[in-house]
């Protein structure tokens, strides 16, 4: 284990799993461009006629140093700046989460959310370690589980976890195999100020998302407004 310039945690994990799933991925789609956590600086980035694999090899890896369950493998498959395909495994968690191009599925399970669940003293809401600055206004549970892929993935199995939302933030490749599986499952994605994500956006800024982002299962964003304020 050692740290990287921003003093966050990497092991040796991350660098084999990544060069792992690049080495395995190209081998059968040698025309697919490759965005990784853990990749130098000189990342390739999305481009229209492209399709990205973005990777974060362990997404959750300070959970992971610390021997805890509560860390996964995430990919996402985007062609040009629209997220397609996401595949977000979590062996310590016994779930593997991914979309096709319909719907999306939990160990084989489809998943379609419920827009319309109650919020009471065990409904949860998911956050992200980096939030500082919002306002919480909730009766039910606040979480931080330590990985944002997996955070976000729990969205889409509102009906048996009780999620109402998730806020995060930090960089693409923590949200992209998470995104089209939350899409196809009618999970809802925008900043904290109603904007949708803007990818491209996203890519200029260091593939850093622009702010928080709210994945949230209610019908009405309005409801979340009441939730989460700044």
């Amino acid at each position: 284990m050692c740290r990287k310039d921003d003093h966050s945690i990497v092991t040796h994990a991350d660098i084999y799993i990544q060069d792992h799933l690049v080495k395995k991925i190209s081998r059968r789609f040698p025309s697919f461009t490759f965005i990784g956590e853990e990749t130098p600086a000189d990342r390739d980035v999305l481009a229209p006629d492209k399709v990205s694999v973005i990777i974060d090899p362990i997404d959750g890896t300070a959970m992971y140093s610390m021997h805890l369950p509560i860390w996964c493998v995430s990919i996402g498959i985007f062609f040009g700046y629209k997220p397609v395909y996401g595949f977000v495994y979590s062996p310590g968690c016994g779930m593997m989460f991914h979309s096709d191009n319909e719907c999306a599925w939990l160990n084989g399970n489809r998943l379609r959310v419920d827009p319309d669940i109650d919020i009471d003293n065990e409904t949860n809401i998911f956050y992200s370690s980096e939030i500082r600055d919002v306002k919480i206004n909730f009766s039910g549970k606040v979480r931080n589980l330590g990985s944002t892929a997996l955070h976000a993935c729990l969205t889409t199995d509102n009906m048996r976890n009780r999620t109402l939302a998730f806020i995060g933030k930090s960089y693409l490749w923590d949200w992209a195999g998470a995104i089209p599986i939350m899409e196809k499952a009618g999970v809802k994605i925008c900043y904290i100020d109603g904007r949708g994500l803007d990818y491209a956006a996203i890519i200029e800024n260091g593939y850093e998302l622009e702010d928080y982002a709210i994945a949230y299962t209610c019908s009405d964003f309005e409801k979340i407004r009441t939730v989460l304020s700044r």
